[in-house]
């Protein structure tokens, strides 16, 4: 949409097929706001352009400009929308509802990781190699990137290597299995929250509309409730408006049997395809040539290479701070329960929980969870939290999982309890809700070296071998992750592109905090925020990881790091914290 006549300033950085991207635009049309486009072509990897990394160092889409005001990573663009145009609130008053919302925003991008990895194996992967001969899809990314792990990646994809067959099996259970709980959850209601539609619709529909392109069918015989919520949000205005042409294209294609055999036809090498095979692949050629022509067109010198990316604008913004409404004060009942955190002592997300909990001088008890036993992902735990994911807190009755809501849900139900950890302001918020996008953004580099250098380590203390886990590993885990964590014990877990790239990419990410600590004693304003606790508990691992901090490269991050570990709730938010039981 381009709204050369928009009167706030909003400028949208967008790829059409992006279910985050396609989020956003749901949430301006909801909300009445016009705003202009400028897209960033995935298929040419421009949003690994240097360009692109200066206005968004996660190097995704969206990003939003309001005015010079840059917001990045979907859920904080639609949070940002929500507090500075209050008019049509998607976002729910009432706190614990909003952190329902929020949970579901945080499912949504916990399954996200298994879907983008599917999909590029199933998809991405077929439709590349079926387009560009290697070379030419390397070139087509050396346009916009000469980042080693970018260009391994693009021919990991290209090579249909992402995962293997046994892989992809899982990964499709996995998923098929999260519809379930999506299910469960619409059983009796056709809303996800409060029995009213809200941005957990928004933010969850996306991309469960493109299973199909991965080959999970949504039929009503397994996922009523999910197919009777989907068709009704279909029809509504802001969904259909924002249904972009390839993705219209690729749901019709789901419905035939063109793109498994696509797949299954370019995984034989080309001698051995038979002759039918060679004259499909033939004709489907031009048809997916046109469906993935790129987004934007060419310089006009012929190059290949895009258009220039706009640089965000002065523009018209809200005069001054735009301060957030203050949640109501707990109730004493509310103060009287009881907090149990479900913990793993190595994990930086519990650790930065306990933190939290000490800054505002509350006492919880702990439950230790041994993630070096794959814990997390035992029934008992999924019954808590399907994402399979630590920290989980209990709250009375309420159970409330991922570290940065949990955060923030503390931080400002205890608002009497110290200084605020998340700015009272829209834009300081915002920045601190994408300092903690960033952070997040490390997770496929961190995680595989996290297992291999601090979980595998703490196998070997116990003497727990590889052939020692199917009776280490509680019953009902699934297979998928008993097969990650054999791959651990032995050395060699399962990394997007390899060990020395993953610490390559989070020196990287290094990098962009260093120059935002130049001069700096905090990420965000004045005081320590929840976006400097969630970086401190994120860099104080990476030694174990192999991730030293170079005096040169990274002095500011070595000052601050330094100054933080003397804060009262570093100190005291360790095992144990206030009153831990």
């Amino acid at each position: 949409m381009s709204a050369p006549d928009d009167p706030h300033g909003l400028l949208l950085y967008d790829y059409p097929g992006s279910p985050c991207a396609r989020r956003c635009r749901i949430t301006l049309i909801e909300k009445g706001l016009a705003w202009d486009t400028q897209t960033i072509d995935l298929s040419r990897l421009e949003q690994r352009s240097p360009e692109y990394l200066a206005i968004n160092p996660n190097g995704f889409v969206p990003t939003l400009a309001h005015g010079e005001r840059v917001v990045y990573e979907s859920n904080v663009i639609t949070e940002y929308l929500d507090d500075v145009f209050p008019e049509r609130p998607l976002y729910p008053d009432d706190p614990w509802e909003r952190a329902r919302v929020k949970m579901w925003q945080s499912a949504e991008a916990a399954m996200a990781k298994d879907f983008r990895t599917l999909m590029y194996q199933r998809l991405m992967g077929p439709v590349v190699r079926l387009t560009r001969t290697l070379d030419e899809a390397l070139a087509a990314a050396r346009r916009s990137t000469n980042d080693p792990a970018d260009l391994a990646w693009e021919e990991r994809v290209w090579s249909l290597a992402v995962l293997t067959p046994d892989e992809e099996a899982q990964y499709e259970d996995r998923l098929a299995k999260w519809l379930d709980a999506l299910d469960d959850a619409l059983a009796g209601s056709d809303f996800l929250v409060g029995g009213r539609f809200t941005q957990a619709e928004i933010s969850v529909y996306p991309r469960v509309a493109m299973y199909p392109y991965i080959r999970i069918a949504i039929t009503p015989e397994r996922h009523p409730n999910v197919a009777r919520w989907m068709k009704r949000l279909a029809r509504r205005p802001s969904f259909a408006r924002t249904l972009s042409d390839q993705d219209a294209a690729l749901l019709r294609l789901s419905k035939t049997p063109i793109l498994p055999w696509l797949g299954r036809a370019l995984r034989k090498p080309a001698p051995e395809r038979s002759i039918s095979e060679r004259l499909g692949l033939a004709a489907l050629k031009p048809l997916f040539q046109r469906a993935t022509r790129p987004a934007t067109p060419p310089d006009a010198d012929g190059s290949g290479a895009a258009a220039p990316i706009r640089k965000p604008a002065n523009g018209r913004i809200p005069p001054g701070p735009v301060p957030i409404e203050p949640w109501p004060a707990p109730t004493d009942e509310m103060r009287a329960w009881p907090l149990t955190l479900y913990d793993y002592e190595h994990s930086p997300h519990s650790r930065r929980i306990r933190m939290v909990l000490a800054a505002k001088g509350l006492g919880w008890k702990s439950v230790e969870v041994d993630m070096h036993r794959m814990a997390h992902k035992a029934p008992d735990i999924l019954a808590l939290n399907p994402n399979g994911e630590l920290p989980i807190l209990r709250h009375g009755a309420r159970v409330l999982t991922d570290s940065a809501l949990i955060a923030e849900y503390l931080d400002r139900t205890f608002e009497d309890g110290g200084p605020p950890l998340l700015p009272h302001e829209a834009f300081e918020a915002a920045q601190v809700r994408m300092w903690l996008a960033l952070e997040a953004g490390t997770h496929k580099e961190f995680r595989p070296l996290f297992y291999l250098h601090v979980i595998r380590r703490e196998l070997e203390k116990r003497g727990t071998t590889a052939e020692d886990l199917e009776d280490v590993v509680p019953p009902g885990v699934h297979p998928s992750h008993l097969d990650w964590l054999r791959d651990v014990r032995e050395g060699h877990p399962r990394f997007d592109t390899d060990e020395v790239l993953a610490r390559e990419i989070i020196l990287g990410k290094l990098d962009v905090l260093e120059a935002a600590l130049a001069g700096r004693d905090h990420l965000v304003g004045s005081a320590s925020s929840l976006a400097d606790l969630a970086w401190y508990t994120r860099v104080d691992t990476f030694a174990a990881l192999g991730i030293p901090l170079d005096p040169e490269r990274h002095a500011d991050v070595r000052r601050w790091h330094r100054a933080l570990a003397d804060h009262p709730a570093v100190a005291c938010g360790g095992r144990g914290g206030v009153a831990s039981g």
